[in-house]
């Protein structure tokens, strides 16, 4: 998203707010959403399963 690249190239989150247009709340929201996503997609990785062939 936008918002999140703009405050890790150093935007403080307020700032980001006022441009955006999005309470703080909002931003911690979707950050702590993002958040469990990316652990999501972690648990998804791995070694595929093997289907034994006859």
């Amino acid at each position: 998203m936008k918002i999140f690249k703009a405050v890790d190239q150093g935007l403080s989150i307020v700032k980001a707010c006022k441009i955006f247009n999005i309470s703080r709340n909002t931003i911690y929201r979707w950050k702590h959403l993002n958040g469990k996503q990316e652990i999501l997609k972690q648990n998804l990785m791995g070694q595929p399963k093997v289907i034994m062939q006859k």
